[in-house]
């Protein structure tokens, strides 16, 4: 491992203590991690500017995406993304329309209007460290997220060129208040191998900002919540693309969706609409 902060954290997770269900807890890092001579800003957009956001960083997709959501994303409109007072925001709204679905070409009925943004190639990201603070909706049926996709699809499509998800939440089962961090690769999503994840679970997702984070080298990915590591995935030797594609450029996505394969698993709760999500600040730090 190349940099200090790496280094620690796989020694703090080495010695990491188990609860009763044998989940390693989540390892507690410094909370000045990125004051460290190891790292350097290159990159924030710390949505300072009221209005739309800045077309140099940011892009969106547009219509129906994936999952069989709900929702119809919505490009460069203020109702769904915006920057207001300091913070980006992102909004779903129950809105009901026809549309297409433009995969198939087929008509689709949308129950809901959102936005996602993505960063642009202006702004590769590979290797690292990007932190996100954000404070999210919760509610049955809500599905935002943070995550990341390949810029360039260097292996090919889904899943042979990698996804990490450094957060997404959704309603679950038994408990409610849950966030999930994901990779998917050909290993886990093909070879029926276990999806890797980690969650954790905050009573305040909703009602306070919490950072969001990823620590990529050419080794590992370590997703962190509030400098707490909650999950970490190792490259191993001697890995091909099949278990390893995290060795491209990657673009980082912000969206709420609705419904869903997953976020819909439990139905909708018709009243948590407008649903909000808030960004204060988005910071990408390299080793120097």
């Amino acid at each position: 491992m190349k940099t200090m902060i790496t280094t620690l954290a796989l020694i703090l997770l080495a010695a990491a203590c188990s609860n009763d269900n044998g989940v390693d807890e989540p390892i507690e890092l410094d909370d000045n991690i990125n004051e460290s001579k190891e790292y350097e800003l290159v990159w924030s957009d710390e949505f300072d500017k009221d209005g739309m956001v800045n077309e140099y960083y940011w892009g969106y997709d547009e219509g129906y995406c994936r999952n069989n959501e709900l929702q119809d994303y919505k490009k460069a409109d203020p109702k769904y993304a915006r920057v207001e007072n300091g913070k980006l925001i992102i909004e779903a709204h129950k809105d009901p329309h026809e549309g297409v679905n433009q995969w198939t070409g087929e008509p689709y009925q949308f129950e809901y209007s959102s936005a996602e943004l993505r960063s642009l190639k202006t702004i590769p990201i590979k290797y690292g460290r990007l932190d996100v603070s954000a404070k999210i909706p919760v509610g049955r049926g809500i599905w935002p997220a943070i995550w990341m996709m390949p810029l360039d699809n260097k292996y090919g499509g889904w899943p042979r060129s990698g996804e990490i998800d450094i957060m997404e939440y959704v309603w679950g089962d038994n408990v409610h208040n849950q966030i999930f961090a994901t990779v998917h690769t050909t290993d886990t999503d093909v070879n029926n191998n276990r999806i890797a994840s980690g969650t954790i679970i905050s009573e305040t997702l909703n009602t306070e900002f919490h950072l969001y984070s990823l620590i990529w080298n050419e080794e590992s990915l370590e997703v962190l919540f509030d400098n707490k590591v909650i999950f970490t995935y190792n490259r191993g030797k001697n890995s091909s693309f099949v278990k390893w594609p995290f060795d491209q450029p990657f673009y980082l996505i912000l969206n709420i969706a609705v419904g869903g394969g997953w976020g819909g698993m439990w139905g909708i709760d018709e009243t948590i609409f407008p649903a909000r999500m808030e960004i204060d600040y988005v910071r990408y730090y390299q080793e120097k």
